[in-house]
């Protein structure tokens, strides 16, 4: 197996697995809506409680995966993930002081995924035998994977073998269920995100935030725009010093305005308004998945902490 191979299949073990990148076919429910609730509105837009939770997810994950390889004779490091910022902590999802030195990321990406990378170091140190074994111990004899109904008529198709399943099943009680919490809020998220983006508030805010970048000598639509030009510029060619000065000038300014309109939370603000306007169909899932989470999390507590208790 080659090394890209074995780093491809690596990936799969990560706890967030990304957008699957499919839109759905928003369900139609009747009868009287469902209320919703605080949990439910963290889920829907992953903020409050969420990042929290999402961290102890991927604390115990790694804590079950470790456990797990040891077992099979891999001993794999541990090494801390960058924590995910809390969209309701305005200085956090802004990072100014990340722009300063980074601006977008572009021209000198962030080193955001310690963990990960410190995995992939441990596993290209591996002869080719142990490499196959460590596939094997991961995703189990052969990689077995199950498909899972997600949102809509969505779906994804997750490792269903090793250790990776094995830990996922041992926090959310398979890995079907996984699944769901791993990627429909995500999907719910990107719906009510949408529909915000309609709201007049946000329109308002933009406005705001126009008004500040222009002042700075800067004219974008939107803070995603003002990336997404620099992003173009970079793939059209543009790099060294001149294109990283420049790209981290509109950045900073970009994040100096945010702060300056509180653009941010009064996204944010918007975004959890929106959930209670969904389907539903969307919200009955939106129930459930945040009754899944939540069971997970409270396991996933636990485990943490017997294995605190196990060490001292």
């Amino acid at each position: 197996m080659t090394r890209k191979a074995v780093m491809a299949l690596l990936v799969g073990c990560a706890l967030a697995a990304g957008p699957v990148g499919c839109t759905s076919t928003q369900p139609v429910g009747s009868g009287p809506k469902p209320s919703v609730n605080a949990a439910m509105t963290d889920v829907a837009t992953r903020s409050g409680r969420w990042p929290t939770g999402a961290g102890l997810l991927q604390a115990a994950f790694d804590h079950l995966d470790r456990t797990c390889l040891g077992k099979a004779g891999f001993h794999m490091p541990t090494l801390p993930r960058a924590p995910q910022p809390s969209p309701d902590n305005e200085a956090e999802v802004v990072n100014l002081s990340g722009r300063e030195h980074y601006g977008y990321g572009i021209a000198t990406p962030r080193d955001s995924s310690t963990g990960a990378q410190g995995a992939n170091a441990y596993v290209s140190a591996l002869s080719n035998k142990d490499k196959r074994r460590f596939i094997d111990a991961q995703f189990g004899p052969r990689a077995p994977r199950t498909a899972v109904n997600l949102h809509g008529k969505s779906t994804a198709t997750v490792p269903a073998g090793g250790c990776v399943a094995a830990a996922r099943r041992e926090l959310a009680g398979n890995v079907q269920t996984w699944a769901k919490i791993d990627y429909i809020p995500q999907q719910l998220d990107d719906q009510v995100s949408r529909a915000a983006e309609q709201d007049p508030s946000y329109q308002a805010a933009l406005d705001r935030w126009r008004a500040c970048m222009t002042r700075r000598g800067y004219v974008y639509t939107s803070p995603e725009a003002a990336a997404k030009s620099m992003q173009d510029e970079h793939a059209q060619g543009a790099t060294g010093s001149v294109f990283q000065h420049r790209e981290i000038a509109v950045a900073v300014a970009d994040g100096r305005c945010e702060i300056r309109t509180h653009l941010p939370s009064e996204v944010l603000r918007i975004r959890r308004q929106h959930v209670a306007q969904l389907a539903t169909g969307d919200l009955l899932l939106l129930r459930s998945v945040t009754g899944d989470w939540e069971s997970a999390v409270t396991r996933a507590r636990s485990t943490l902490a017997t294995h605190t208790r196990d060490h001292k």
